[in-house]
C-alpha cells in the first residue's frame, strides 16, 4: 500500500473503501494513489471479473466502485443484483457512453475520461452522502 502523505481535505471518519476498476495500469495506479492521499482505502481491479471477485471475497464494506464505462457496463448489472447499496461511478470517453453510464447508475454519478481526480473525489463524497 502506498504511504503517500494524507491530504488536508481527508475524510474525518474511518476511511471508506473504494474499488478502482480501470484497464490502463498507469491511469489506475495514479488515480488510486490520489484517492489514498485523500484518505480512502483503495482496492484496484483491472477487469469487471476481478472487481466482482473482490466484491464477493472482501470482508470490508465497499460502498463505491469507480470504473471506466467499458469495463463497468458488465459490472453494473452484477452490483445492482447482488449489492444494491453499493454506489457506482462510471467514467466514459464519449458523451453517448456517458449517458448510457448514467442510466445504468440510476441517473447517478458519471464522470468523463480522462479523469479529473478532484472531481472524482467530489462525486465519491456526493454518492456517500446520498446513502
Amino acid at each position: 500500500m502506498d504511504s503517500a502523505p494524507i491530504r488536508q481535505d481527508v475524510l474525518t471518519r474511518a476511511p471508506e473503501t473504494v474499488i478502482v476498476l480501470e484497464r490502463e495500469v498507469l491511469v489506475r495506479s495514479s488515480l488510486a494513489k490520489y484517492l489514498r492521499s485523500c484518505g480512502y482505502r483503495v482496492l484496484e481491479a483491472r477487469s469487471a471479473a476481478e472487481a466482482i471477485t473482490i466484491l464477493q471475497e472482501s470482508s470490508e464494506s465497499i460502498r463505491i466502485v469507480l470504473s471506466d464505462a467499458e469495463s463497468g457496463f458488465r459490472l453494473c448489472g452484477w452490483v445492482k443484483a447482488n449489492l444494491p447499496k453499493t454506489k457506482i461511478i462510471l467514467a466514459a470517453n464519449t458523451e453517448r457512453a456517458s449517458h448510457a453510464a448514467a442510466e445504468l447508475c440510476d441517473a447517478g454519478p458519471h464522470g468523463k475520461r480522462p479523469y479529473d481526480p478532484q472531481q472524482i473525489v467530489q462525486q465519491i463524497k456526493a454518492s456517500l452522502a446520498r446513502g
